[in-house]
Order: C-alpha cells, then structure tokens, then sequence
C-alpha cells in the first residue's frame, strides 16, 4: 500500500495569526490541501476530537484556532508544530522554536484585510474623511452621500447657509506601508473636469484604523492634466503613483494637505466659488 504523503513543519507564530486565530500555511505543503477554499480536518493537541476548520486557499490560512491559543496562552514568538496529510492536520504546542517560518513574515505582520471588498474599503476611506470633514468643521460643513455612486461622486460638502456643493470623490490605497506607494486610480469614465469637484486620496492604515497624516486633495481638472493613463481590464483609467514618505517632494506636493488642513481647505474653495457665481 502506498504511504499517505506526510509533512511536518514548525511555525513561529506572529500577531495577527494570534489576535485573529488562524495559521498561515507555507508553500512546502500546499500541495497536500485544497485548491480552493473549504473546509479541511483539524486535529488539536489539546483536543479528543477532529474539527473542521476553513481553509482560505487564496491567502493559505487556516481559520478557527482562537481558542486553542488562548487555552495554550500562545502569543507571539510562540512555536507550534503542524502534521499535514491530505486527510488531516495536526496542530501542537512545543516547548521552544527550532524552526522560524520566514515566507510572507512581513506581510503577516500587518491587520489581514483579504477578506474585504473593494467597495468595503472605499467605505471605510469615505467614512474616515466624512468624519474628519464633520469634527473639524463645526458644524459649518455637512456631509452627503449620493444614492447613486456610479457617477465618480462619492461624497457632497455644504457649508452651512450656502447651497454651493464640492464633490468629492475619495480613492484609498490600503497597508502602504509595506511598499511606501500611493496607488490611485480613478476610472475616467465617470470623471470630469469641474469647479467644483475635487479627488481626495488616502493612505489607510489597517493596524491604526485610521488614514495616514497626507492627503491628496486635488482639483478635478489636474488630475486629467497631470496624471498618467493606463488600461486595464478593457478600460481607462488616471492613474497616480507617488511615494507616500515623500509625498511632498512630489510633482503633486503643492496638493498634499493634512487631516487638519481638510476643513481650511474646503472652505477656501467655498470662498472661492462663492466669488465665481457673484
């Protein structure tokens, strides 16, 4: 009879495999798992029974090993020994690290956001900037959202008392830090030089929840002036690449603002536009 194909591997556990309980698991015995993502049968050393655990086969996780950490209070720099065979995978404690697991080390040491959408990121970038427009203005700017959000306009500014509108439309690059770039792109089929209509562009941080301390805020009409245009899927696009540590050495320095220049900003353009309809 043919032998079961068996490996085993020891992982030093870092943060975010112990705050969000799961294990990454390394290019060495992938082979042995599912191609897609499903269930897999997990074997626990402090367990009697075997349990099915998710297998996310896009990021090579293995989800569900909370409690397990937290019975055997493992943390970070803690070592775990890993069985794998095609019918099941054992997880146990050891005493001491013999064996680091250095692949995708940096990546995992950031907030895992594989299983957000798009679109959930771009609202958490626009909540971010709402809520920084609505505390700092007080009580002079409100902010809107349009129903429909097919148009490149993603959030409406009045200031109180004028019925003059900026629209923004927000794009978000999340975890730059890891390579230090600014990356936006923004579909030029829905985007139109005006007055009155601005691209606001973040930087957010998972591990902080919160946007990094730049912002680009940028008229409508420079971003198709200045920005370059790339394909993709079949489509256009502006496309904006800045090295986010020096943002303000940038061609686009004269655009970068900070949170707290957000609302001095916007209510110099109300100013401005107040005088262009006189």
């Amino acid at each position: 009879m043919k032998d079961t194909p068996s490996i085993t591997y020891q992982r030093k556990l870092i943060e975010v495999e112990t705050r969000l309980g799961f294990i990454y698991v390394p290019a060495q015995v992938r082979d042995l798992l599912p191609n897609e993502t499903a269930q897999v049968q997990v074997k626990l050393s402090d367990e009697k029974q075997v349990a099915s655990k998710n297998y996310n086969a896009d990021h090579y996780r293995i989800f569900g090993l909370t409690t397990f950490y937290k019975r055997n209070k493992l943390k970070p720099g803690n070592v775990v020994s890993v069985n794998v065979t095609q019918q099941l995978i054992t997880i146990s404690k050891t005493a001491a690290p013999s064996i680091e697991d250095s692949e995708e080390e940096e990546d995992e040491t950031l907030v895992d956001i594989s299983g957000l959408s798009s679109q959930a990121k771009g609202n958490i970038a626009e909540d971010r900037v709402k809520e920084i427009i609505l505390l700092n203005s007080q009580g002079l700017l409100n902010v809107y959202r349009p129903v429909i959000d097919t148009r490149g306009i993603d959030l409406i500014v009045l200031k109180e008392g004028v019925f003059l509108p900026i629209y923004l439309q927000v794009k978000s690059r999340f975890q730059v830090k890891k390579a230090d770039q600014l990356i936006l792109s923004i579909g030029k089929s829905t985007f139109r030089a005006h007055h009155g209509f601005y691209l606001v562009g973040v930087a957010y941080d998972p591990d902080k929840a919160e946007i990094g301390e730049h912002i680009l805020f940028m008229p409508s009409a420079k971003v198709i002036e200045m920005s370059a245009t790339v394909k993709a899927n079949g489509k256009e696009y502006y496309r904006i690449n800045v090295t986010y540590s020096k943002a303000l050495e940038s061609k686009y320095k004269k655009y970068f603002i900070t949170k707290q220049q957000l609302v001095e900003t916007l209510l110099e353009k109300f100013e401005i536009m107040s005088e262009i309809i006189k």
